[in-house]
């Protein structure tokens, strides 16, 4: 039974129900702002390992060392691969 039925065959009063359904939206649009935040903060937070693990693997290229030696794993992302202003040169 879906939520609109579920509304109709209740004898609640109008205002009642109008509350209720605007606390639900409200609850929605909360939830929607914290997932969009927390998908931001993810990419955030991958770009910055994988930003990182560049620039490490330039130092160990600069040294002699093999970048493999040290299994360096970039994380998959829909970020770009351009500098985030994290590192300075």
């Amino acid at each position: 039974m879906g939520l609109q039925n579920l509304v109709q065959k209740s004898a609640m009063d109008q205002n009642v129900i109008n509350q209720v359904l605007t606390k639900i939206h409200q609850s929605i649009e909360s939830k929607n702002t914290l997932l969009k935040n927390l998908k931001y903060s993810i990419h955030h937070a991958t770009k910055a390992y994988n930003d990182a693990i560049r620039v490490y693997e330039a130092k160990l290229t600069e040294f002699g060392i093999p970048p493999e030696e040290l299994g360096f794993q970039p994380l998959e992302t829909v970020t770009s691969t351009m500098p985030a202003g994290l590192v300075s040169s």
